[in-house]
């Protein structure tokens, strides 16, 4: 006579059955479990986010990016070549976010406008190397730093397009191809140099676990995208021709500050730490307004240009 004790045994959502032979039930059901335990942990880690973007508010983001650019076009056109013209006693005659206009042509405030961007560039920099937490602050100097410094990309269009302030620069030298070689090539060497400078400081963000490495295309494309559409918008309303929308607004803009667009992939190559980012820029209703209200004027006024009577 065959006797068979069956007995059921319910753990979560597994189910035991003890008999008075049990080896063989339990090898199988003891590896499903861990099968089952297995495939449940790689379903959690694949929902689990790599890093969380939502304490880098896009429009916080693209508002200081526009205002950063801005910044840096005043420092060409005003600071640099500005203070070069009132230097060289050279009446200023129209003021405006592509260009100056001057009474006579001059190499020394021609240069001026890189040259400021320059400085200002490399101060900006420096000083951005005493912070090592991501703030709003920190945020809109790394990008102003990068778009005083990426203007060095003047020089490259200037020797292609043999236009624009380097070529009043190198105008009247011979041989002027050689000329035009030099300054294209030193041109592409600061810009390269420029360039990793930008990319070092945006690894040490993330390196100090104030960015993750996922959050770089969002740490760019706003602030890429919002001061490219700024300065092409207000050089549509120049007065010097509708020439200068797409050398002094589209090149000007997307074109010389391209090199943001490296930068993710730089980052994601070079960074050490592959963590959640702590770097927190929230949306500020006060701070976006102001970016708003400050777009408008730069269009609004400098767009179309400022006359100077002498």
């Amino acid at each position: 006579m065959h006797l068979k004790l069956q007995e059921t045994l319910m753990v979560g959502q597994f189910t035991f059955e003890v008999s008075p032979f049990p080896g063989i039930k339990f090898v199988a059901l003891g590896r499903r479990l861990i099968q089952d335990v297995i495939v449940g942990c790689m379903h959690k880690e694949k929902a689990a986010p790599v890093a969380k973007d939502s304490h880098l508010n896009a429009f916080m983001l693209a508002a200081t990016g526009a205002l950063a650019c801005i910044a840096a076009d005043m420092v060409h056109e005003a600071v640099g070549h500005g203070i070069a013209s009132l230097l060289m006693s050279d009446p200023i005659q129209s003021l405006s976010t592509v260009a100056i206009q001057n009474a006579s042509p001059n190499r020394f405030v021609s240069a001026a406008g890189t040259a400021a961007n320059l400085v200002v560039g490399v101060v900006s920099l420096l000083f951005l190397r005493r912070i090592r937490r991501l703030t709003p602050s920190a945020y809109f100097l790394w990008l102003f730093g990068a778009f005083n410094l990426f203007n060095v990309g003047y020089l490259v269009a200037s020797a292609c397009m043999n236009s624009g302030d380097w070529a009043a620069v190198i105008s009247g030298l011979s041989p002027s191809w050689l000329w035009r070689c030099v300054l294209g090539l030193v041109g592409i060497i600061f810009y390269f140099l420029s360039l990793r400078w930008v990319a070092s400081l945006a690894i040490d963000f993330v390196n100090h676990r104030q960015v993750a490495i996922a959050d770089g295309r969002r740490l760019v494309w706003p602030a890429y995208l919002a001061a490219g559409a700024v300065l092409t918008v207000a050089s549509i309303f120049n007065p010097m021709g509708p020439s200068l929308i797409l050398v002094s607004g589209i090149g000007a803009s997307f074109g010389l500050n391209c090199g943001f667009l490296f930068l993710p992939r730089i980052v994601a190559r070079k960074a050490n730490y592959h963590g959640i980012g702590e770097g927190r820029i929230p949306f500020s209703a006060f701070w976006f307004s102001m970016s708003v209200f400050i777009c408008g004027l730069f269009i609004g006024i400098l767009g179309p240009g400022i006359k100077f009577s002498n």
